[in-house]
């Protein structure tokens, strides 16, 4: 009797630890397991954050990192100066109001009846306007004497690297609250060296005109004049009228400046 209650007694034991032991490695397993995971999502949280923080490189067709990197780099250069010259710079083009001497900053493109202008707007007091400059009319000047005439371009675009400075011409509007155009032909020096324009006077040539050309006239030494070909109206015409008739208006110029 006693030999069955101790093989019972040693049955029943056995399996309580046999449980045990089980019930120790699953907990074992399931707790690796667990810890197995967590590991690896801290490593992918380490990876991602380390990522994040390393700048991010543009691809080959990577079309949007590739944008922001040229933007940035050009963030702060003048849109017109890019447009016209092929000059990064953050010099602005500046054109002069004749009436006041206030620089006004040409600042972003328009197209108005068929013209494309480079635009800024402008407060001179309570006066408030916009100038509108006509850069496909830009003309360079040449007055070195030693070099051939050249005719005018109606590219903008200087691209002879050995020229440091570049004179031209351009016409130029400037408008108020009022019903007026008023059209100018303004003298500018444009410094490829330090990537700087430098506006230095102006003639009037119209109220609400149409600019047919802009030419010196040759042989074109000193003293050196241009001949500017426009459309006007009669003096009796009301200014809603079209201009219809062509007038000329010859200009003098000089290296310093336009008369």
């Amino acid at each position: 009797m006693f030999s069955k209650l101790t093989i019972t007694a040693t049955l029943v034991i056995l399996i309580i630890l046999a449980a045990g032991i089980y019930r120790f490695n699953l907990t074992s397993d399931d707790l690796y397991g667990e810890i197995e995971e967590e590991q690896v999502m801290f490593d992918d949280n380490v990876a991602n954050e380390a990522m994040a923080e390393q700048p991010i490189k543009p691809q080959a067709g990577d079309v949007e990192s590739a944008t922001f990197v040229e933007s940035e780099s050009v963030a702060n250069a003048s849109e017109v100066m890019s447009k016209l010259f092929n000059l990064q710079t953050v010099n602005s083009f500046n054109v002069i109001l004749p009436e006041s001497a206030k620089p006004v900053e040409l600042t972003h493109f328009i197209k108005i009846n068929q013209i494309d202008f480079a635009i800024g707007d402008y407060q001179d007091g309570e006066v408030k306007g916009r100038v509108l400059l006509d850069y496909l009319r830009i003309t360079p000047l040449n007055f070195d004497p030693a070099l051939e005439p050249d005719t005018q371009s109606s590219a903008p675009i200087q691209d002879d690297p050995t020229v440091q400075i570049m004179p031209f011409v351009a016409p130029f509007i400037v408008t108020t609250q009022g019903s007026g155009a008023f059209w100018y032909l303004g003298f500018f020096n444009l410094d490829y060296e330090y990537k700087s324009l430098k506006h230095l006077n102006s003639v009037m040539l119209g109220d609400r005109i149409e600019i047919e050309s802009i030419e010196p006239i040759y042989p074109f030494e000193a003293p050196y004049k241009l001949l500017v070909t426009y459309r006007d109206r009669a003096p009796n015409q009301p200014m809603s009228a079209s201009p219809e008739i062509v007038k000329t208006l010859a200009v003098n110029v000089s290296e310093t400046g336009i008369y």
